[in-house]
């Protein structure tokens, strides 16, 4: 596998470098003209990263520069090394709100011990698929990390594959184009071309059967917003698309997905999109349970290989991202506002990371997760196959955020695993806050570890749950070779088990959560001074940096859950 990798990343790194003579910029007129309206969606702070650069539209130096950083940190292979890699910080901005900037931090508890293990339950809610789509080209990156004392960690994950759009400024020679439509029936896009669309509104947006041999950007005019219903791609490659705003204004839109790439699609990146389940999701808060039911749709729904899905805003929504591709990359998005699942990655050697899920309100039966995974067969049986090698790193998961009371508030699970199998899957850093049980749940885990996560009740008291817990799968297949180690946890379901390699240790119990964090009311789970969680984790387990991007130790020793102090 990472001879493999390499050679992707050489291969990206090429396309990166290099610039076609022939490429040429394209300006699109709107179908309907001025500006593009929508609520305003109100600031979300997402959280730090290492990486303090910012990407203007078509800058090419940046991404090189990223890959660089990227191809130095990811190419790694699993075993007994829990290293992270540097991770950009992609701010999502909205014209008519903001969003990004850099959010906060915590954790802490006090005295650990052993839990019991148990069975499964909850299951997998599949969701319903949309027909839109969208391109994307990405970034690669992220590191699996691995396990020792118990397991035998994972593999290396790939995660998306990255584009560019461009290294100038559009060129005021460019071509004029009268839409979307003359543009796909008049021109013949090479590689390296970029599209930018005019101020106003373009309708869908649907791409089909195009394959460049390096990437092509769509992307608003520097300073113009750009709308577009959904995005499509189908049959294509080496795409990005970059600074749209993507919502639904037909009252008989239905329920698909608004950016959707179908299974034969590759290397399609999709970055700073705005994306909402209709106009005014910004007032999400005060929505009935029957607008929510009549406005279901998915964000996003990505099938294909090396899809990346990064910065992104998606606002009244029923499920946010659900990723089938194999080597996904979910980077630094923000899911406001859901009714289903905030977040799903079912592929393989995908990675899952900095991301920010909040506000998820109860309209209809289905169990809501933060996170989301299950297994497929060959057919498509749920629970019948293996997910293999995946990264959930530096995400945060809030039940709810707001002041507001509001009746439709849900009670979320955190990470929900319940449909295994799960091979070598590294969850670590991860800031949950829910009131459900399962804090994050896996039936049937193999070669994996969960390491310095925060898991701690919404209520702000110590109910019991929600825990960490490891279960065989539904059909008694035992899990095998996890370690559980440097938690700060509500409660734990997972017990040392010598015959079936499994490990736990070194994690800490929420006791009284006022006097371990900073400040439960403004969600500062960062540790206070008499938290009994500082120095209580094991450097064997413990990742190098927390998920503030702070190295670790600080201390004599690693401090338990998602923060380092001091």
């Amino acid at each position: 596998m990472k001879l493999n990798h390499s050679l992707l990343v050489i291969g990206l790194s090429t396309a990166l470098c290099s610039v076609q003579a022939s490429a040429a910029d394209y300006f699109v007129q709107a179908m309907t003209p001025g500006p593009v309206q929508g609520t305003v969606l109100q600031p979300v702070s997402l959280q730090a990263t290492t990486d303090t650069a910012t990407p203007p539209v078509g800058s090419r130096e940046w991404y090189k520069l990223r890959w660089k950083r990227r191809q130095a940190a990811a190419d790694t292979d699993g075993g007994t090394t829990t290293t992270t890699t540097t991770t950009t910080t992609t701010t999502t901005t909205d014209t008519s709100g903001t969003s990004g900037g850099t959010g906060t931090s915590g954790g802490t508890g006090t005295s650990g011990g052993t839990g019991t293990t148990g069975g499964t339950s909850g299951g997998t809610t599949s969701g319903s698929g949309g027909t839109t789509g969208g391109t994307t080209g990405g970034t690669t990156g992220g590191t699996s990390g691995g396990t020792t004392g118990g397991t035998s960690g994972g593999t290396g994950t790939s995660g998306g594959t990255g584009t560019s759009g461009g290294t100038n400024p559009p060129s005021p020679n460019g071509q004029v184009i009268n839409g979307l439509a003359a543009l796909f029936s008049q021109v013949k896009l090479n590689g390296g071309d970029r599209v930018f669309l005019m101020d106003g509104y373009h309708g869908p947006l649907k791409i089909s059967g195009m394959n460049f041999s390096s990437p092509v950007l769509f992307a608003p005019v520097p300073g113009q917003n750009a709308h577009v219903d959904t995005i499509n791609v189908i049959g294509s490659s080496n795409i990005v698309f970059d600074g749209l705003k993507i919502w639904p204004t037909s009252a008989n839109a239905g329920n698909a997905a608004l950016v959707r790439t179908y299974p034969n699609t590759s290397n399609i990146a999709f970055r700073n999109l705005d994306i909402r389940g209709t106009s005014d999701a910004g007032n999400y808060q005060s929505w009935s349970q029957s607008y929510w039911i009549a406005n279901k749709r998915m964000g996003f729904q990505a099938d294909g290989n090396q899809i990346s899905i990064i910065g992104n805003r998606v606002t009244g929504i029923q499920t946010g991202i659900h990723a089938l591709a194999q080597n996904a990359l979910l980077e630094n998005n923000i899911v406001d506002g859901f009714s289903a699942d905030g977040m799903r990655a079912l592929g393989d050697n995908s990675i899952v990371r900095g991301n920010k899920v909040q506000n998820c309100v109860k309209i209809d039966a289905n169990h809501d997760d933060g996170f989301q995974s299950w297994s497929r067969s060959a057919a498509g049986k749920i629970g019948q196959g293996v997910v293999t090698n995946v990264l959930i790193e530096n995400n945060k998961i809030f039940e709810w955020t707001s002041s507001v009371a509001n009746p439709l508030r849900c009670r979320l699970q955190g990470i929900g695993m319940f449909d295994g199998m799960y091979d070598g899957f590294v969850i670590r850093n991860n800031m949950i806050s829910v009131s459900a049980y399962h804090g994050i749940n896996i039936a049937g885990a193999l070669n994996t570890t969960i390491v310095n996560n925060t898991v701690i009740n919404a209520s702000g008291l110590n109910t019991g749950n929600p825990w960490i817990k490891i279960a065989n799968h539904k059909n008694g297949t035992s899990s095998n070779s996890v370690v559980v180690a440097n938690n700060l946890v509500t409660a734990l379901k997972v017990a040392t088990n010598t015959s079936k390699n499994i490990l736990e240790t070194n994690n800490v119990l929420v006791q009284n959560m006022a006097t371990q964090f900073t400040s439960i009311a403004n969600k500062d789970f960062t540790l206070s001074a008499t938290s009994s969680a500082v120095d209580k984790g094991t450097p064997t387990y413990a990742p190098a940096t927390d998920i503030m991007g702070n190295a670790r130790p600080r201390g004599r020793a690693p401090d338990a859950g998602a923060y380092e102090s001091r």
